[in-house]
C-alpha cells in the first residue's frame, strides 16, 4: 500500500473512492505513485548516461527527459499533504540494502575460505611471533639498547646511534611494563615497515618503469589515502579478529602509498640520458635498475620509508582500539581512566619511541657517517683508496718528509701555558678521584636516606663516593666529569685538534666546571632526619678540592688555547642567549617551590605509636574471630583500615629545594642560574663582539648548566635506587634538569663553531 495514498488522502485516493471503494482508490493511487516514481528515477539516471554518450540531440535529449521527471516528481510530491514529514520516505522504499549484501560476503567468506584466510595470516603472524616475542620480549632490557645503539652507528652516525641507546634506556627506566609495551610497539612498526618495504619498493619500481601500472596503482594509492583508516579496518577486524595481526594489516594499508608515490617519483627523475647512456654500453635491464636508478633514487626511498614509519607510528591509536597492545592500548587507557601518571609516562615512551626511529631513517647527510655506508665504500673502493678521501685533501707522498711534517702540522701545536694549564687539570682530576675512593659519610646513604629506612641497619659503616648503593649517584657523576676532563687532556695532548672539538679546551672547561657543581651539591646537601648519626667525612671535602683545582686549570686553559671560529660569527648582541638564561633561572626558582621529593608507602609513615595501636586492633580481631562475633570483626577491619588510609594521608613527605627539611639544594641551583645570568651578559657580545671573548664565556655558562643538569640527574638517580619504597622524585628536580638542558643549550650553538685553529698552506 503507497504510504502517501494512505497516510495523506492523495486525491487521486478521493476521485476513485467517490466512483468505486476505498480499497479500489488506494490500489489506484498506488499504483499511479509508484509509475511516477519509477518514471523520475529513470530521469535521474538517463540523465548522466545520455550525456557521457556525448552528441548534442542526445544531450538535448537527456535535458528535456531529465527536466520534465523533475518537474513530474515536484508536482507529485507538491500534491502530496504533510509535505514536510512526508517528502523522505521514499528513501526508506528505494533503499539500497549494501550492509546485507556485505554481511552476506563475509559469512560466506569466512565459511568457504578459511584456508586461504590462514594463509594470508601466516606471514604477518610469523613475523610478529618472532620479532616480538622471541628477541625484543626475549632479550633484556639492555640488549635492545644496545643493539639500538649498534643500529644507529652503522646506519647513521655514532651520534644518532648514542640518542637512540639513551632514548631506549629512558623508555626501560620508567618501569617493567612500559618497557613491555615499548617493544612491543618497536616490533609492531618493525614489521609494518618491513612488509610495506617488501611490497611497495616493488611496486613503486614497476611504476616508474611501465606506465601502464601507474594508471592502474594510482587510483588505487588515491583510494587507500582518501578513505578513513576506520573504513578499512572494519573488513580486517571481520576475517582476522582483533589483535596485532589485523592491526598490522591496516596499518600497512595505511602506510603504504608513500612508499610506492615517492619509489615511483625518484625511478622517474633519474636522468633519461644517464639510463641511455648505460644502456648504450650494453647494460641490461637489470643492471640499469641495480646499479643505475636505484642507487641514484636512493635518497626518494629512503623519505619513502620515513615517511611510512610516521604512518605507522600514528596508526597506534587505531591499533589500541583493534586490540592491539604497546603504548597505544596504554595511552588510550589511560584517556578512557583519566590516568594522568599513565599519560605522562606513556606519552613521554611513545615521544621517545617515535623520535629515535625517525632519526635512523631519516635521511640526510650524516648518512655518510655511518659505519655501514663507510665499509661499504672502503670494499667498493679496495683497489682505489684515493678515491675516498675528500676532493680538497692534498696526496701526502710517503717518501716525503716534509710533505709528512706539513700534514702533521695541520693544527695549532700545544704551546707552554696551554701545556701548563692541562698539568694543573690533570693533577686536580687526580685529586678528584682519589677523594672518591675515600668514605664519604658514616651512617645511612645521604641522599636515599631520606624514605629508606631499611639503611638504618647500615649505622656505623662508611660509604665512599663510588657506592651508590649505600649513598648517593653524586660521586659517580664526578667520576665521569673526571673521565671526560682525562679524555680532553689525552685527545688534545697527542692529537691536538685532530679528534672531536669537544675533546678540548672547552670540553674540559665544561665537565670540570659541571663537576665543581655536583661536588658542591654533595657537599651542601642537608643531612637526612633518619640518620641520627650522619656525618661527612674527608672523601667529599677532597672530590670538591679536586674538582676545584681541575676546573680552574681548565679555565685557565680555555684561556690560552689556539681555538678558531670555522665561520664568521653574526654580529650584535645575542638575545636569544640572554632570554635561555632568564627562562632557565625562572625554571629554577619553580623548581625550589616544588616538590623535589614525595612517599605515600604506608609502612613508610608508621611510626612506634601507630604500630602498636594496629597491633592492639589485630589481635582484639582474632579474639573477636575466635569467639564468632562477626560484627565486631568488621568493626575492627573497618578502624584497622582507617587507620591506615590517615596515615597515608598525613605521611606525603614532600620536600621543596628551599625546604630545611629536604635537601635544601634548591639554594644552590639558584645561585648557579643568578650566575649563568651574570656570566652570560659577555658571553652575549654586550661587553665585545670578538669571537675568543664569546668563546670562552660560552664555556663557563655551558658549564654550569651541565652542573644544573646533573645535580637533578644524581638526585633522581639516587631516588630511583630506592623506588621500592615508593620514594619518588618529585617534578622539582624535572624543573631543575629542564632548566640546566636550557642553560646549556643558550651557548651550544657559540661553541659548536669553533675548533682548533688551523694553518692553511
Amino acid at each position: 500500500m503507497n504510504l502517501y495514498a494512505e497516510s495523506t488522502g492523495h486525491f487521486v485516493d478521493r476521485a476513485v473512492g467517490k466512483v468505486t471503494d476505498l480499497e479500489t482508490g488506494d490500489k489506484v493511487a498506488d499504483a499511479v505513485a509508484s509509475a511516477v516514481e519509477f518514471v523520475a528515477l529513470i530521469g535521474v539516471f538517463a540523465i548522466p548516461i545520455l550525456f557521457l554518450l556525448g552528441s548534442a540531440r542526445r544531450r538535448r535529449i537527456a535535458a528535456a527527459v531529465g527536466g520534465g521527471a523533475a518537474l513530474l516528481g515536484v508536482l507529485w510530491y507538491r500534491s502530496i499533504g504533510d509535505w514536510d514529514q512526508r517528502q523522505n520516505t521514499v528513501l526508506d522504499k528505494w533503499q539500497i540494502p549494501v550492509g546485507d549484501w556485505v554481511e552476506q560476503i563475509t559469512v560466506w567468506v569466512d565459511l568457504n575460505m578459511k584456508e586461504t584466510l590462514a594463509v594470508i595470516k601466516w606471514p604477518f603472524q610469523t613475523m610478529l611471533e618472532v620479532v616480538v616475542d622471541d628477541w625484543l620480549l626475549g632479550l633484556s632490557w639492555m640488549t635492545v639498547c644496545l643493539a639500538a645503539l649498534i643500529a644507529g652507528w652503522a646506519f647513521r652516525g655514532l651520534q644518532v646511534g648514542i640518542g637512540s641507546f639513551l632514548g631506549l634506556t629512558i623508555c626501560g627506566l620508567l618501569g617493567e611494563e612500559y618497557w613491555k609495551e615499548t617493544a612491543r610497539t618497536i616490533g609492531f612498526i618493525a614489521v609494518a615497515v618491513i612488509l610495506c618495504v617488501i611490497i611497495g619498493i616493488p611496486t613503486g619500481v614497476a611504476c616508474g618503469r611501465m606506465d601502464g601500472v601507474w594508471r592502474v596503482v594510482r587510483p588505487l594509492l588515491d583510494a587507500m589515502q582518501v578513505v578513513h583508516s576506520f573504513v578499512y579496518m572494519l573488513p580486517f577486524v571481520f576475517f582476522f579478529g582483533v589483535g596485532f595481526v589485523s592491526a598490522t594489516m591496516v596499518t600497512m594499508v595505511f602506510a603504504l602509498p608513500p612508499l610506492i608515490r615517492l619509489t615511483n617519483l625518484g625511478i622517474r627523475q633519474v636522468p633519461e640520458d644517464v639510463v641511455e647512456a648505460a644502456r648504450a654500453y650494453g647494460a641490461s635491464e637489470r643492471r640499469v635498475l641495480t646499479d643505475v636508478q636505484l642507487p641514484l633514487a636512493r635518497a626518494a626511498l629512503m623519505t619513502g620509508i620515513n615517511q611510512t614509519l610516521l604512518l605507522a607510528i600514528s596508526m597506534l591509536g587505531i591499533a589500541a582500539i583493534m586490540g592491539a597492545g604497546g603504548l597505544g592500548r596504554l595511552l588510550y587507557r589511560s584517556i578512557a581512566n583519566q590516568d594522568i601518571a599513565l599519560a605522562g609516562s606513556g606519552g613521554l615512551a611513545f615521544f621517545i619511541v617515535a623520535v629515535v626511529l625517525d632519526r635512523l631513517t631519516q635521511p640526510d647527510d650524516s648518512d655518510k657517517a655511518g659505519l655501514f655506508s663507510r665499509i661499504t665504500a672502503a670494499w667498493k673502493n679496495t683497489r682505489t683508496p684515493e678515491a675516498l678521501l675528500p676532493a680538497d685533501t692534498e696526496k701526502v707522498s710517503a717518501s716525503s718528509e716534509s710533505d709528512q711534517a706539513t700534514e702533521e702540522a695541520q693544527y695549532e701545536p700545544v704551546r707552554n701555558k696551554e701545556r701548563l694549564a692541562m698539568l694543573g687539570a690533570s693533577a686536580g682530576a687526580v685529586i678528584a678521584a682519589i677523594g672518591l675512593f675515600l668514605p664519604w659519610n658514616s651512617e645511612t646513604g645521604h641522599v636515599s636516606a631520606y624514605g629508606r629506612f631499611a639503611d638504618n641497619d647500615l649505622a656505623g659503616q662508611s660509604f665512599n663516593g663510588l657506592a651508590a648503593s649505600g649513598g648517593s649517584w653524586f660521586g659517580i657523576i664526578i667520576l665521569l666529569c673526571v673521565l671526560a676532563v682525562g679524555g680532553a687532556l689525552y685527545s688534545t695532548a697527542w692529537f691536538a685538534g685532530q679528534r672531536n672539538r669537544w675533546l678540548g679546551p672547552d670540553g674540559a672547561t665544561i665537565f670540570s666546571v659541571a663537576g665543581v657543581v655536583t661536588a658542591l651539591s654533595a657537599t651542601l646537601a642537608n643531612a637526612p632526619d633518619s640518620a641520627s648519626g650522619f656525618q661527612r667525612s674527608s672523601g667529599v671535602y677532597v672530590a670538591l678540592v679536586g674538582c676545584l683545582i681541575m676546573a680552574a686549570a681548565s679555565v685557565t686553559w680555555v684561556w690560552n688555547a689556539p681555538m678558531g671560529a670555522r665561520r664568521p660569527l653574526s654580529s650584535g648582541v645575542n638575545w636569544g642567549r640572554m632570554f635561555g638564561t632568564s627562562f632557565a633561572l625562572l625554571l629554577i626558582v619553580m623548581a625550589g617551590y616544588s616538590g623535589w621529593t614525595f612517599d605515600t608507602r604506608a609502612d613508610s609513615v608508621i611510626g612506634p605509636e601507630l604500630q602498636i595501636e594496629l597491633d592492639a586492633i589485630t589481635e582484639q580481631s582474632k579474639i573477636a574471630e575466635e569467639a564468632g562475633d562477626l560484627a565486631k570483626v568488621g568493626s575492627l577491619a573497618a578502624e584497622f583500615t582507617a587507620l591506615i588510609s590517615y596515615a597515608q594521608r598525613t605521611g606525603d613527605v614532600i620536600y621543596d629545594g628551599y625546604t630545611d627539611e629536604g635537601a635544601g639544594l634548591g639554594w644552590l641551583a639558584l645561585f648557579l642560574g643568578l650566575l649563568a645570568l651574570l656570566v652570560a651578559i659577555p658571553a652575549s657580545g654586550f661587553f665585545s663582539q670578538e669571537e675568543l671573548f664569546l668563546y670562552k664565556w660560552c664555556s663557563v655558562v655551558c658549564g654550569l648548566g651541565l652542573g644544573l643538569l646533573l645535580i637533578s640527574v644524581a638526585w633522581i638517580a639516587s631516588i630511583s635506587r630506592v623506588a621500592e619504597t615508593n620514594l619518588v622524585s618529585g617534578v622539582g628536580a624535572v624543573f631543575l634538569l629542564f632548566a640546566g638542558v636550557t642553560t646549556a643549550a643558550s651557548a651550544r650553538g657559540t661553541l659548536s663553531e669553533f675548533d682548533r685553529k688551523q694553518v692553511y698552506t
